[in-house]
């Protein structure tokens, strides 16, 4: 029977011990005074403060979950004092049906508890009034001959004089407890992930940089977002001035009820710190290149990208193509929703479509294809290469780089592999003629965007070739790519409002809580 859900009538649900004995007389009862003095051999022994007020069926309960197992030896209920047994009882009220029935806890913080006859005939009694120290001295030396203290998490007692005893255990909470304060009535709190962010411009830090300027203000009114920085992320310091910023070295600690990361996820510890921080997880699969190259990834990362997206609550994906090519990896048919990239690039009051020099981006690793076709293309044409041995693109200012758009002629995206290619997008949306290799993310683009302006060839050989057509060519008009980043956006928070309208998946959690316990338990040994 749970006590009552408001405080100022707890004290109904109140009764007195006696009402709540069982009437099978297996229990002896102590609230004060030598052990010896009431305890009688097979009995059950229940240890009780005077200043405790127990509530119906906690000892029933109790005595049940002792005896589910030969080797429970001591059982204590939740109780509203301090300690790491503690539970408001608002909040036990609402959960206690969903929580585990008993949990494994290493010893004691209020003296409440019942322990079992067969082993207080072993081990012998409690020379001494009982205190909670000296039944933490019990419980420590019974231990090591496979006798175990558990917690009844449905069994509830009010304690007028809490103790702080034995703060340690805490690790073995259930997760459902660790985010009861949620089920309290609150705004929806959500934390924008950006913990990942190396300190330098990329299409990942393009990505989730845009999305968090038109997703912040769309939530507005609905949900409270903070979004995840650490020391790390002082490159964008400019960026991100406005926004509520939570460094859980230097921030008050705090749950949300969603962690979304804009990224994969490439570390454990990332994965952990989602799941300790919040109930519902999801995040942004981009691509899997790490794992499709060997040169860029490692041994650990196909078994994480799989187990990640498998207990995550929502994975998004930024095409068709990725999510595929992620079914295609592991042999699996895995949920994903396809979100598509917008642009915010468009061309300022007095500036045309029209250029003068060609623009190649990329990078110096080989799948982006930018020393080959640099080679191929030749030096008949003014070229700008952003990227690679050139100007490196990670330190360059926005606007630098709206710039060497607008002034571009063509736009030469020599990528083998990409998840969707957002210079791409923004090239597009500003009316230049872009060439790209004919990958099936760029057919994806082709088929999205309608835009002329997307050349494909089949090979860098092609490269010179379509660069002189276009190259004497005006670009075509009327069609540029459209998408918006508000329109993502848009998208995004839909989703976000699903999710955050179902019940929390407790199967789910309670299966990324045990993997991260087991990946620190390694870690540790």
């Amino acid at each position: 029977m749970p006590v009552s859900e408001a405080s100022q009538d707890l004290d109904l649900c109140l009764r007195s011990l006696e009402e709540h004995l069982p009437n099978n007389g297996s229990v002896s009862i102590l609230d004060h005074g030598d052990c010896s003095d009431l305890w009688r051999p097979g009995n059950d022994l229940l240890l009780l403060s005077p200043h405790t007020q127990v509530t119906a069926g906690f000892l029933e309960e109790m005595q049940a979950v002792l005896h589910l197992c030969e080797r429970h030896a001591v059982v204590a209920p939740r109780t509203n004092g301090s300690g790491f047994l503690s539970f408001p009882a608002d909040e036990w009220a609402k959960l206690q049906g969903d929580l585990p029935r008993y949990q494994l806890v290493s010893a004691i913080g209020n003296l409440c508890v019942l322990i079992k006859s067969e082993v207080l005939e072993r081990f012998g009694l409690f020379g001494i009034t009982p205190t909670v120290d000296a039944v933490n001295e019990f419980i420590a030396r019974i231990n090591p001959f496979g006798y175990s203290t558990v917690a009844a998490n449905r069994a509830y007692v009010f304690s007028v004089h809490s103790s702080n005893s034995a703060g340690h255990g805490r690790f073995q909470i259930d997760p459902l407890e660790h985010f009861a304060s949620l089920y309290s009535l609150h705004r929806p709190r959500i934390l924008y992930d950006l913990y990942h962010l190396p300190p330098q411009h990329s299409g990942t830090s393009d990505f989730a940089l845009n999305l968090l300027r038109e997703i912040e203000p769309l939530a507005k009114g609905e949900y409270d977002i903070y979004v995840g920085a650490g020391a790390d992320q002082a490159f964008f310091l400019t960026e991100l001035c406005g926004y509520r910023l939570h460094d859980e070295q230097t921030s008050s600690p705090m749950l949300f009820d969603l962690v979304y990361k804009p990224c994969q996820i490439f570390r454990w510890d990332e994965f952990a710190r989602m799941t300790r921080l919040a109930p519902r997880v999801a995040f942004t699969l981009q691509d899997i290149i790490a794992l499709r190259c060997d040169y860029i990834g490692n041994a650990s990362l196909p078994p994480l990208f799989q187990r990640t997206v498998a207990l995550s609550d929502q994975v998004f994906t930024i095409s068709e193509f990725s999510r595929s090519d992620f079914e295609a990896y592991y042999g699996s048919d895995v949920p994903m929703q396809v979100i598509y990239h917008g642009s915010h690039a468009r061309l300022a009051d007095g500036e045309t479509a029209a250029g003068k020099h060609i623009l190649m981006i990329g990078n110096a690793r080989a799948h982006k294809g930018l020393s080959e076709a640099v080679r191929y293309l030749g030096d008949d044409w003014p070229l700008v290469v952003v990227g690679g041995d050139r100007l490196s693109s990670g330190q360059l200012s926005r606007r630098f780089m709206h710039d060497v758009f607008a002034e571009a002629k063509i736009v030469v995206y020599p990528s083998y592999y990409e998840g969707y290619g957002l210079p791409v997008a923004d090239a597009l949306a500003l009316g230049k003629p872009v060439i790209v290799l004919d990958t099936a993310v760029n057919r994806e683009i082709a088929a999205n965007s309608g835009d002329p302006n997307l050349h494909r060839i089949s090979s860098l050989d092609e490269l010179k070739s379509a660069v002189q057509r276009l190259w004497d060519e005006p670009p075509q008009t009327g069609n540029s790519y459209a998408r918006r980043w508000s329109d993502a956006a848009a998208e995004y928070l839909a989703a976000f409002r699903v999710l955050l309208n179902k019940d929390i998946d407790l199967a789910k959690m309670r299966r990324r809580w045990e993997t991260i316990r087991l990946i620190e338990s390694l870690g540790s040994s």
